[in-house]
């Protein structure tokens, strides 16, 4: 088993690969024993999404937590926010999730947890996991399974935390043929809302388009039903239904800073304002917004939900499309977020789009993706470079280098999880921000 130990499937928030060249069930059956290990288990939840192998590699997950003496709550075919829920209503040590999330459909992954519902990831565990891979963590007493759901629980929490009434407003809800329809389908029939439904048909294979809601060409067929249905706006979930992309009555898509900023807006009051963390990479009009109430976080979303419980967060948001509320234990919950939006939009009597006008103050070229060799020598090489030439900036290293102009500004950071170098750029014209995005392409290339 070796050769586990430089699996490329354990990567900085969860583990993730192709099936079964990089992920299969023995690999699946070790890691669920080295899991109850690491968290010293005796009770784990375990959910899977839709994906074609997410039952075989559930049985394996079963099979290696319970024969290392640890007894699983299976939920079944769930979101993950559903999952991270039942982790805390349950009161499990940790949990599993059978998920590669927005992926295409060959890929599978596992997601761990601990107490509360907290990610472990790279930087809290997933390291030990890794190398417990190598024991033999099989007990003398064996564990049980209980098939258990606790859906009716969180569709009452989300229903009680909409905090509103939904007037009659047209909207278009794409599942991307994901598990969102698990929770979707009751909630909508609980709230006695009748939206336009694409793609509810639950299919790992995923026919109508891929569940990364993160590319344009995925929006698409939601675009196109709401102008044809003359709709107020749109929501598209990913694959396990973690993420959630807002449009407008137009189709544009909301950038999730602006998500952000229209959740602070409608629950801050004159004497008390939400306390938010947010992705650094968020535009400066919500920096100002949520000002001193506002904690900037590295990218990713176990940075942006451990910022959050540290200081007692109200709400997070990271630029990928995860919202993290406080009533869910600082984890993401894309519906509870729907349903808050949908609120804001029912009481304004205002379009969506003009709900967000204020917030485009500023030029934002959106997440650039550069693929680099990502070699020590040429990242430090590339960040060194930047450092020296924007030295007559406000410079922090919070994650990767940002740096900040009173005209505009960037941040260039390496992916956790991809070869990629991403840029933001943000500047008070476009000219400018065209202007310096092709000039930190030019910087990176030079060092190449």
């Amino acid at each position: 088993m070796s050769d586990l130990m430089n699996q490329s499937t354990f990567r900085a928030y969860d583990i993730r690969g192709i099936y079964p060249d990089e992920l299969n069930e023995e690999i699946a059956g070790r890691i669920a024993g080295a899991t109850a290990k690491f968290l010293n288990a005796k009770k784990l939840v375990m959910g899977e999404d839709a994906r074609t192998s997410s039952p075989a590699l559930r049985k394996a997950v079963l099979e290696g937590a319970t024969k290392a003496g640890c007894d699983v709550y299976y939920i079944g075919q769930c979101t993950t926010p559903l999952f991270y829920f039942s982790v805390n209503n349950l009161g499990a040590d940790g949990g599993i999730m059978v998920t590669a999330s927005h992926n295409p459909p060959q890929y599978n992954g596992l997601k761990i947890v601990g107490r509360g519902g907290v990610p472990i990831y790279s930087g809290s565990g997933l390291k030990d996991i890794q190398k417990l891979l190598e024991l033999d963590n099989t007990s003398k007493q064996a564990g049980s399974v209980e098939e258990i759901s606790v859906l009716n629980q969180y569709l009452n929490f989300l229903v009680r935390e909409s905090s509103g009434k939904n007037k009659r407003i047209r909207f278009v809800i794409d599942a991307s043929n994901g598990v969102a329809p698990v929770v979707l389908k009751p909630l909508l029939e609980k709230l006695n809302l009748d939206p336009v439904l694409l793609n509810f048909d639950i299919d790992g294979n995923f026919p109508n388009h891929s569940p990364d809601i993160s590319k344009k060409d995925n929006l698409q067929q939601l675009k196109n039903k709401i102008i044809e249905t003359g709709a107020d706006l749109g929501f598209a979930f990913d694959g396990d239904a973690d993420r959630l992309t807002v449009l407008d009555e137009k189709g544009d898509k909301l950038p999730a800073e602006f998500v952000v900023g229209l959740l602070f807006k409608a629950q801050s009051g004159l004497f008390r304002k939400l306390k938010v963390v947010y992705d650094l990479r968020f535009s400066k009009s919500i920096k100002e917004l949520v000002g001193k109430n506002g904690f900037p976080s590295p990218t990713g979303y176990v940075y942006v939900r451990g910022k959050m419980e540290e200081i007692g967060a109200d709400l997070g948001g990271e630029l990928a499309g995860h919202f993290d509320f406080k009533e869910m234990n600082y984890a993401e919950s894309a519906m509870l977020a729907m349903l808050r939006i949908l609120n804001i939009v029912a009481s304004s009597g205002k379009t969506l789009s003009a709900l967000v006008e204020p917030f485009k103050k500023y030029v934002n070229s959106g997440e650039i993706n550069i693929e680099i060799n990502q070699n020590d020598s040429l990242r430090s090489k590339i960040m060194e470079n930047f450092k020296n030439k924007y030295s007559d900036g406000k410079q922090n290293f919070l994650d990767g280098i940002t740096v900040e102009y009173p005209e505009w500004w960037f941040n260039a950071r390496f992916s956790n999880t991809e070869p990629l170098i991403r840029i933001v750029v943000e500047a008070g014209t476009k000219e400018l921000m065209e202007q310096k995005k092709e000039e930190l392409i030019l910087e990176i290339k030079k060092a190449v």
